[in-house]
């Protein structure tokens, strides 16, 4: 177990299957790490960039670590389908290591929407199936309509 910090605002883990994927905001502190821990996480895919998290420490240092900086609505680029099928990509690879949680910053927009897109490429979910159950699951999903409209790509 890692040195606990005192306790700050609450790192929450939403699964969206159990046992095999989840998301929430970006990991801030040793507590934070020792909760992906105790929830058996073994890969992060991270979407945002290391300027957009306050905590500086190597995830990797814990866990197996991917990060794929997604635009999400602060950006001036636009999300486009090829960057988020490379996401899907990541995914998959980090699945093959055990349970994978999934992050942005404050996991509105990008985690969920890529958490989105793995139920419809790989459970074959339409995209309002995928967003009605990731807003009943993790209540702080909220993706951009021109994101949303991505995952009817999906294939």
């Amino acid at each position: 177990m890692i040195k606990k910090e005192s306790p700050g605002k609450t790192f929450k883990i939403d699964w969206v299957l159990k046992g095999e994927l989840a998301l929430g905001p970006a990991p801030r502190s040793y507590a934070d790490i020792n909760k992906l821990k105790e929830n058996q996480i073994v890969s992060i895919l991270s979407l945002c960039d290391f300027e957009e998290i306050d905590f500086k420490e190597n995830l990797s240092d814990f866990f197996t670590c991917k990060r794929f900086i997604l635009p999400d609505h602060k950006y001036k680029e636009d999300l486009t389908i090829e960057k988020l099928n490379q996401a899907l990509n990541f995914l998959e690879e980090l699945k093959e290591f055990g349970l994978v949680y999934v992050h942005c910053v404050a996991a509105k927009e990008r985690s969920p929407l890529v958490c989105m897109a793995w139920l419809v490429k790989k459970h074959n979910l339409t995209p309002t199936q995928a967003l009605d159950y990731m807003m009943e699951i993790h209540k702080g999903t909220n993706p951009l309509p021109k994101q949303f409209n991505l995952l009817k790509l999906i294939k």
